[in-house]
Protein backbone atom coordinates (compact mmCIF):
# COMPACT_ATOMS: atom_id res chain seq x y z
CA UNK A 1 0.00 0.00 0.00
CA UNK A 2 1.03 3.13 -0.84
CA UNK A 3 1.91 5.92 2.16
CA UNK A 4 -0.48 9.23 2.65
CA UNK A 5 2.82 11.57 2.13
CA UNK A 6 5.66 11.58 -0.09
CA UNK A 7 8.72 10.24 0.50
CA UNK A 8 10.62 11.44 -1.96
CA UNK A 9 10.03 14.81 -3.57
CA UNK A 10 11.34 16.35 -6.52
CA UNK A 11 11.14 20.61 -7.09
CA UNK A 12 12.19 21.95 -10.12
CA UNK A 13 13.41 25.39 -8.81
CA UNK A 14 13.68 26.51 -12.34
CA UNK A 15 13.17 25.08 -15.90
CA UNK A 16 15.58 27.56 -17.24
CA UNK A 17 18.87 26.24 -19.04
CA UNK A 18 21.96 28.43 -20.05
CA UNK A 19 23.14 25.49 -22.81
CA UNK A 20 21.21 23.56 -25.51
CA UNK A 21 22.03 19.86 -24.78
CA UNK A 22 21.07 17.15 -28.25
CA UNK A 23 19.48 15.05 -26.03
CA UNK A 24 17.26 17.59 -23.84
CA UNK A 25 14.15 18.79 -25.93
CA UNK A 26 13.91 21.79 -24.84
CA UNK A 27 12.93 23.31 -28.35
CA UNK A 28 9.02 21.10 -27.33
CA UNK A 29 9.03 23.12 -24.26
CA UNK A 30 5.82 25.28 -24.31
CA UNK A 31 4.90 25.67 -20.92
CA UNK A 32 5.54 29.06 -19.51
CA UNK A 33 9.15 29.40 -18.03
CA UNK A 34 10.49 30.98 -14.46
CA UNK A 35 12.25 30.21 -11.45
CA UNK A 36 10.76 29.23 -7.76
CA UNK A 37 9.56 31.81 -5.51
CA UNK A 38 11.07 31.30 -1.91
CA UNK A 39 7.82 32.07 -0.54
CA UNK A 40 6.36 29.16 -1.88
CA UNK A 41 9.35 27.31 -1.87
CA UNK A 42 9.50 27.51 1.92
CA UNK A 43 6.11 26.82 2.26
CA UNK A 44 6.07 23.33 0.23
CA UNK A 45 9.50 22.47 2.43
CA UNK A 46 7.65 23.44 5.36
CA UNK A 47 5.17 21.21 4.28
CA UNK A 48 7.23 18.48 3.81
CA UNK A 49 9.45 17.99 6.63
CA UNK A 50 6.00 18.27 8.81
CA UNK A 51 4.76 14.96 6.68
CA UNK A 52 8.04 13.03 7.19
CA UNK A 53 9.65 13.55 3.25
CA UNK A 54 13.28 11.87 3.70
CA UNK A 55 14.74 13.17 0.63
CA UNK A 56 14.36 16.30 -1.49
CA UNK A 57 15.61 16.49 -5.34
CA UNK A 58 16.19 20.06 -6.52
CA UNK A 59 16.50 20.23 -10.07
CA UNK A 60 14.24 19.78 -12.75
CA UNK A 61 14.04 20.51 -16.33
CA UNK A 62 16.68 23.21 -15.96
CA UNK A 63 19.95 24.05 -14.54
CA UNK A 64 19.56 25.07 -11.29
CA UNK A 65 22.33 27.14 -10.88
CA UNK A 66 20.75 29.86 -13.13
CA UNK A 67 18.40 30.41 -9.95
CA UNK A 68 20.55 32.86 -8.02
CA UNK A 69 18.88 31.18 -4.44
CA UNK A 70 19.46 27.76 -5.47
CA UNK A 71 22.48 27.68 -2.19
CA UNK A 72 19.88 29.31 0.17
CA UNK A 73 17.08 26.60 -0.90
CA UNK A 74 19.34 23.88 -0.23
CA UNK A 75 19.99 25.36 3.43
CA UNK A 76 16.50 26.09 4.00
CA UNK A 77 15.44 22.06 3.51
CA UNK A 78 18.93 20.91 4.98
CA UNK A 79 17.66 23.64 8.58
CA UNK A 80 13.73 22.33 7.98
CA UNK A 81 14.80 19.18 9.00
CA UNK A 82 14.82 17.16 5.29
CA UNK A 83 17.18 14.39 5.69
CA UNK A 84 19.18 13.60 2.07
CA UNK A 85 19.00 16.57 -0.81
CA UNK A 86 20.10 15.67 -4.07
CA UNK A 87 20.66 17.84 -7.93
CA UNK A 88 21.93 17.23 -11.41
CA UNK A 89 24.10 20.06 -12.38
CA UNK A 90 26.06 20.71 -16.25
CA UNK A 91 28.73 22.39 -13.12
CA UNK A 92 28.98 25.23 -15.62
CA UNK A 93 28.03 27.78 -13.23
CA UNK A 94 30.35 26.54 -10.69
CA UNK A 95 33.04 28.89 -10.51
CA UNK A 96 35.14 29.39 -6.93
CA UNK A 97 32.66 31.39 -5.25
CA UNK A 98 29.66 29.48 -5.97
CA UNK A 99 31.95 26.04 -5.26
CA UNK A 100 32.71 27.19 -1.83
CA UNK A 101 28.74 28.18 -0.99
CA UNK A 102 27.62 24.70 -2.24
CA UNK A 103 29.93 22.43 -0.29
CA UNK A 104 28.86 24.73 3.01
CA UNK A 105 25.82 24.33 1.82
CA UNK A 106 24.76 21.21 3.34
CA UNK A 107 23.51 19.18 0.02
CA UNK A 108 24.06 15.09 0.67
CA UNK A 109 24.76 14.37 -3.37
CA UNK A 110 25.57 16.33 -5.95
CA UNK A 111 25.55 14.73 -9.82
CA UNK A 112 27.18 16.22 -12.70
CA UNK A 113 26.01 15.35 -16.51
CA UNK A 114 29.62 15.47 -18.20
CA UNK A 115 28.89 13.62 -21.58
CA UNK A 116 31.80 13.71 -23.16
CA UNK A 117 35.82 13.06 -23.05
CA UNK A 118 36.85 15.68 -24.90
CA UNK A 119 35.97 19.14 -26.39
CA UNK A 120 34.47 17.45 -29.69
CA UNK A 121 32.45 14.95 -28.04
CA UNK A 122 31.78 17.26 -24.71
CA UNK A 123 30.12 20.19 -27.13
CA UNK A 124 28.50 18.35 -29.30
CA UNK A 125 26.14 16.98 -27.06
CA UNK A 126 25.92 20.07 -24.82
CA UNK A 127 25.36 22.92 -27.15
CA UNK A 128 26.30 26.74 -25.53
CA UNK A 129 28.80 25.28 -22.95
CA UNK A 130 32.36 25.18 -23.14
CA UNK A 131 34.46 21.97 -22.90
CA UNK A 132 37.35 22.95 -20.68
CA UNK A 133 35.48 25.74 -18.66
CA UNK A 134 33.61 23.04 -17.14
CA UNK A 135 35.73 20.37 -17.17
CA UNK A 136 37.85 23.46 -14.55
CA UNK A 137 34.75 24.21 -12.72
CA UNK A 138 34.49 20.12 -11.97
CA UNK A 139 38.20 19.93 -11.00
CA UNK A 140 38.04 22.62 -8.96
CA UNK A 141 35.17 21.71 -7.27
CA UNK A 142 36.57 17.99 -6.30
CA UNK A 143 39.96 19.73 -4.98
CA UNK A 144 38.26 22.46 -3.01
CA UNK A 145 35.91 19.71 -1.50
CA UNK A 146 39.47 17.68 -0.83
CA UNK A 147 41.44 21.02 0.52
CA UNK A 148 38.04 22.06 2.95
CA UNK A 149 37.58 18.06 3.88
CA UNK A 150 34.21 18.10 3.28
CA UNK A 151 32.28 14.91 3.75
CA UNK A 152 29.75 16.15 1.31
CA UNK A 153 28.04 16.78 -0.86
CA UNK A 154 28.95 13.13 -2.46
CA UNK A 155 29.95 14.25 -6.07
CA UNK A 156 29.13 11.60 -8.96
CA UNK A 157 29.91 12.17 -12.93
CA UNK A 158 27.12 11.21 -14.88
CA UNK A 159 27.99 9.50 -18.62
CA UNK A 160 25.89 8.92 -21.60
CA UNK A 161 26.68 7.84 -25.06
CA UNK A 162 28.98 4.34 -25.99
CA UNK A 163 29.27 2.28 -23.44
CA UNK A 164 32.98 1.37 -24.32
CA UNK A 165 33.49 4.58 -24.22
CA UNK A 166 32.78 4.38 -20.58
CA UNK A 167 35.72 2.50 -19.80
CA UNK A 168 37.97 5.78 -21.19
CA UNK A 169 35.46 7.61 -18.55
CA UNK A 170 36.22 5.81 -15.84
CA UNK A 171 40.00 6.05 -16.12
CA UNK A 172 39.26 9.89 -16.78
CA UNK A 173 37.54 10.86 -13.61
CA UNK A 174 37.13 7.35 -11.46
CA UNK A 175 40.23 7.92 -8.97
CA UNK A 176 38.75 11.80 -8.60
CA UNK A 177 34.76 11.25 -7.86
CA UNK A 178 31.91 8.67 -8.28
CA UNK A 179 31.04 7.71 -11.66
CA UNK A 180 27.80 6.46 -13.26
CA UNK A 181 26.53 5.49 -16.61
CA UNK A 182 23.28 5.62 -18.41
CA UNK A 183 21.86 5.05 -21.89
CA UNK A 184 19.98 7.71 -24.01
CA UNK A 185 16.11 7.66 -23.07
CA UNK A 186 13.10 9.89 -24.82
CA UNK A 187 12.12 11.87 -22.33
CA UNK A 188 8.85 10.64 -22.40
CA UNK A 189 7.49 12.51 -25.52
CA UNK A 190 10.04 14.38 -26.26
CA UNK A 191 12.83 11.85 -28.45
CA UNK A 192 12.87 8.83 -29.80
CA UNK A 193 16.03 7.53 -28.89
CA UNK A 194 14.24 3.87 -28.22
CA UNK A 195 10.88 1.94 -29.08
CA UNK A 196 8.51 2.10 -26.42
CA UNK A 197 7.02 -1.64 -25.51
CA UNK A 198 3.33 -0.51 -26.28
CA UNK A 199 2.38 -4.40 -26.89
CA UNK A 200 3.36 -5.64 -23.62
CA UNK A 201 0.69 -4.89 -21.26
CA UNK A 202 2.62 -6.26 -18.55
CA UNK A 203 4.80 -2.57 -18.40
CA UNK A 204 4.81 -1.18 -14.75
CA UNK A 205 6.10 2.12 -14.10
CA UNK A 206 8.90 2.56 -11.51
CA UNK A 207 8.39 6.13 -10.47
CA UNK A 208 4.79 5.59 -9.65
CA UNK A 209 4.44 2.62 -8.01
CA UNK A 210 6.74 4.73 -5.59
CA UNK A 211 6.34 7.73 -3.13
CA UNK A 212 7.55 10.27 -5.45
CA UNK A 213 6.20 13.83 -5.94
CA UNK A 214 7.54 15.93 -8.92
CA UNK A 215 6.65 19.27 -8.73
CA UNK A 216 7.34 22.08 -11.43
CA UNK A 217 8.72 25.74 -10.58
CA UNK A 218 5.12 26.72 -10.29
CA UNK A 219 3.92 24.78 -8.14
CA UNK A 220 2.37 22.47 -10.79
CA UNK A 221 2.26 18.68 -9.73
CA UNK A 222 2.96 16.47 -12.59
CA UNK A 223 3.56 12.42 -12.19
CA UNK A 224 7.66 12.29 -13.27
CA UNK A 225 10.57 14.44 -14.65
CA UNK A 226 9.63 12.78 -18.08
CA UNK A 227 6.50 15.00 -18.46
CA UNK A 228 8.47 18.19 -19.36
CA UNK A 229 5.79 19.90 -20.71
CA UNK A 230 3.52 19.16 -17.79
CA UNK A 231 0.84 17.44 -19.72
CA UNK A 232 -0.83 15.70 -17.12
CA UNK A 233 -1.42 18.14 -13.82
CA UNK A 234 -2.34 16.41 -10.85
CA UNK A 235 -2.32 19.59 -8.54
CA UNK A 236 -1.23 23.07 -7.83
CA UNK A 237 0.77 23.78 -4.59
CA UNK A 238 0.27 27.11 -4.87
CA UNK A 239 -3.33 26.71 -4.16
CA UNK A 240 -3.51 23.30 -2.56
CA UNK A 241 -1.63 21.21 -0.09
CA UNK A 242 1.12 18.53 -0.58
CA UNK A 243 -1.15 16.01 1.19
CA UNK A 244 -4.53 16.92 -0.54
CA UNK A 245 -2.78 17.09 -3.78
CA UNK A 246 -1.10 13.32 -2.89
CA UNK A 247 -4.53 11.75 -1.50
CA UNK A 248 -6.42 13.58 -3.83
CA UNK A 249 -9.22 12.36 -6.79
CA UNK A 250 -6.82 13.37 -9.63
CA UNK A 251 -3.82 11.67 -8.41
CA UNK A 252 -5.98 7.99 -6.85
CA UNK A 253 -7.18 7.91 -11.09
CA UNK A 254 -4.05 7.93 -12.22
CA UNK A 255 -2.70 5.42 -10.22
CA UNK A 256 -5.52 3.74 -10.59
CA UNK A 257 -4.97 3.24 -14.63
CA UNK A 258 -1.33 2.35 -13.82
CA UNK A 259 -2.66 0.15 -11.52
CA UNK A 260 -4.64 -1.67 -14.53
CA UNK A 261 -2.15 -1.00 -17.10
CA UNK A 262 -4.78 0.80 -18.64
CA UNK A 263 -2.01 3.14 -20.74
CA UNK A 264 -4.07 4.06 -23.26
CA UNK A 265 -5.73 6.47 -21.44
CA UNK A 266 -2.44 7.97 -20.74
CA UNK A 267 -0.60 8.62 -24.19
CA UNK A 268 1.97 10.04 -22.68
CA UNK A 269 2.62 7.11 -20.60
CA UNK A 270 1.87 4.53 -23.04
CA UNK A 271 4.77 5.57 -25.19
CA UNK A 272 7.18 6.21 -22.34
CA UNK A 273 10.39 3.72 -22.99
CA UNK A 274 10.84 3.66 -18.91
CA UNK A 275 8.03 1.70 -18.38
CA UNK A 276 9.38 -1.52 -18.21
Amino acid sequence: MLKDFPIQVRIENTNLCNAYCTICPREKLTRGRGTMGLSLYKRIVKELAEGGTKELHLQGYGEPFVDREIVEKIRLAKEAGIPYTFMVTNASFLNEETSRELLASGLDKLKISFYGLNKTEYESVHRGLNFEEVKGNVERLLLLKKKLKRKTPVISLKYIGSFRRFFSFILEWGFRARVSYARLHNYGYGRRFNNPKKNRKNRACPIVARPIMQVLWDGTVVPCCYDFDGRIFLGDLSRQSVKDIWNGERYRSFREIHGKRDYEKIPTCLNCDKLI
